[in-house]
């Protein structure tokens, strides 16, 4: 597995640089094509910097192609992909915390609002799970807070689901074995901002949510996330009790229970990237 690891990082670097700037923007794989979401270009806490810029790479020809934009600029949002449509939900920009959700039809190239969510959110974090999105925890109006939503695409109505056990925000969310992990994070007390080393671990059936053993290695405030083979990877990221951003990506493995940091590390400490997995071409056209 590292190996191959290695191998997709030795790889990365001869792909050609997104046509922009972008951090707290979200990345989906849609049939092996990689979509890059908003973001900002650089950072402001009032969302001045936000985009609506939507790009697709091809790893068969090693190109990046612009597509339709989002309806509205959103930054520290989240966006996945439902059968055939793309879900882009919350966020922030210059007007402040969204509660809007678009939704971008992959044959049509077209975007419409759906339902909104219930509350505007950012910083939240949110994962796909039999058919429906699950959007957790997150900021709302300046506060940190537990939630959790579930959206019904056909029904295109949200439900407050069980609160975490934690409030948190800039974290992830992911999914294996019919098991939603909150992991990474972090919190206020008073105005201070604490990491969450605790794992939380949900379980849809029973709408309930159980605090594992495991406590995260090290702070993680927003971390890139992927799910590979059995395991979760977090990729950089903020560490409040260090004070740093981090280049090193950690791994948990659910069926074991355990942590691991993988050898090697991104070109730069960072924090605020997105990840997906994909299948590059045995050999990688170069392009400048």
């Amino acid at each position: 597995m590292e190996n191959f690891i290695r191998l997709f990082l030795f790889l990365f670097f001869l792909i050609p640089v997104m046509p922009y700037n972008s951090a707290h923007h979200c990345v989906v794989e849609v049939e092996n094509f990689l979509f890059v979401l908003g973001g900002e270009d650089q950072w402001n806490p009032n969302g001045k910097h936000s985009t609506n810029f939507v790009s697709r790479y091809d790893p068969r020809f090693n190109s990046w192609i612009q597509l339709p934009p989002m309806q509205e600029r959103r930054a520290s949002f989240y966006a996945c992909r439902l059968d055939k449509h793309l879900y882009v939900i919350g966020g922030r920009n210059e007007t402040g915390y969204l509660s809007s959700v678009e939704c971008y039809n992959l044959e049509t190239n077209e975007w419409r609002y759906v339902s909104s969510l219930p509350q505007p959110l950012a910083a939240h974090a949110g994962a796909v799970h039999n058919g429906k999105i699950y959007i957790s925890g997150g900021v709302h109006n300046g506060e940190y807070v537990p939630w959790l939503y579930c959206y019904d695409p056909v029904m295109d109505v949200w439900a407050r689901k069980q609160d975490m056990n934690t409030k948190r925000a800039i974290h992830t969310l992911a999914v294996m074995n019919d098991r939603l992990y909150a992991i990474g994070g972090n919190h206020l007390k008073g105005f201070s901002h604490l990491d969450v080393m605790l794992v939380e671990c949900y379980d849809p059936k029973g709408d309930q949510w159980n605090i594992l053993q495991t406590p995260i290695l090290e702070g993680r405030s927003g971390p890139g996330c992927a799910v590979l083979d059995d395991s979760i990877y977090l990729v950089g990221g903020y560490s409040w009790s260090m004070g740093a951003y981090k280049s090193s990506t950690i791994c948990y493995c659910p069926e074991k229970g355990t942590w691991t940091e993988l050898e090697g590390d991104v070109a730069e400490p960072l924090a605020g990237p997105a990840c997906a997995t994909v299948i590059l071409p045995a050999c990688v056209p170069y392009n400048k």
